[in-house]
């Protein structure tokens, strides 16, 4: 894949055009001439990918964000979004938003000194319910490195701390910023787990579960593998900035006409 000397603000969506009308304009407004913003609508049947078109065409045209609308049938899985959304970057540092984040000025200023350093940093308040806790930014190089997220993770739950285990793990110092200059959207355990919840369980039950689960699997399997996750990614087709493609396990992408 492609790298260049820029920051990539790497989002995920499904089902959260609510967020989105909050949040994109806004930090698409705050970003910098060597900054983008990649898109990944994995699965939506909200209108995503109609409004991405309708308001924000002239931003993919000039390269400010990067569109990706997966076209083969998936099922809601945090790890994987998050991947594809790094994936489809270009720029040598990275950093996950998630669809119900804002960027402000003071944040980016933050980002650049870690990026400055050649370090990963986690931006994070101290407080697991604001919604904080994922962003964290990283060089391009180190990601694919580790393997990116853990795809055999549960849908949900404990994916970021993973990723924070195994960045230590392999004895890259993580700076811990200040916390986000304006606070994410609210969310409810039920929007939380909207999209995996199938039988309707309790919301808080369901999440702790699972949650639970995948903390256990990623202190495991660190123990037994490493910090390196081998076997590539999971392969899409879709539209990336209008243009089908398939993305392979490798990284590739190429044009399906």
């Amino acid at each position: 894949m492609r790298k260049s000397k820029k920051i990539s603000f790497c989002v995920t969506s499904c089902n959260r055009l609510w967020q989105l009308r909050q949040t994109l304009q806004s930090n698409l407004n705050e970003l910098r001439d060597d900054f983008e913003i990649t898109l990944v609508d994995y699965g939506s049947s909200d209108g995503l990918s109609d409004w991405i078109w309708g308001n924000f065409g002239d931003f993919i045209k000039f390269k400010k964000l990067v569109f990706f609308e997966v076209k083969n049938k998936v099922s809601w899985n945090v790890s994987k979004a998050k991947n594809l959304a790094h994936r489809i970057s270009n720029g040598d540092y990275l950093v996950n938003l998630d669809a119900d984040n804002f960027v402000g000025d003071a944040d980016i200023n933050l980002i650049l000194k870690a990026r400055s350093k050649g370090v990963s940093c986690h931006q994070w308040s101290n407080d697991l319910t604001d919604g904080s806790f994922g962003r964290i930014c990283l060089t391009r190089d180190l990601f694919f490195k580790l393997g990116g997220y853990d795809e055999s993770l549960l849908p949900m739950g404990g994916q970021d701390v993973d990723l924070l285990r195994r960045i230590v793990s392999i004895g890259s110092p993580i700076v811990r910023i200040d916390a986000p200059e304006i606070t994410a959207i609210k969310n409810s355990m039920e929007d939380k787990v909207s999209e995996i919840n199938k039988s309707n369980s309790d919301a808080i039950s369901l999440y702790s579960s699972i949650n639970k689960l995948n903390l256990y699997k990623s202190k495991t399997r660190l123990a037994i593998e490493g910090p390196v996750i081998t076997g590539g990614f999971s392969s899409y087709k879709g539209l990336l900035n209008g243009v089908e493609v398939i993305i392979d396990g490798f990284n590739l992408i190429r044009t399906t006409r």
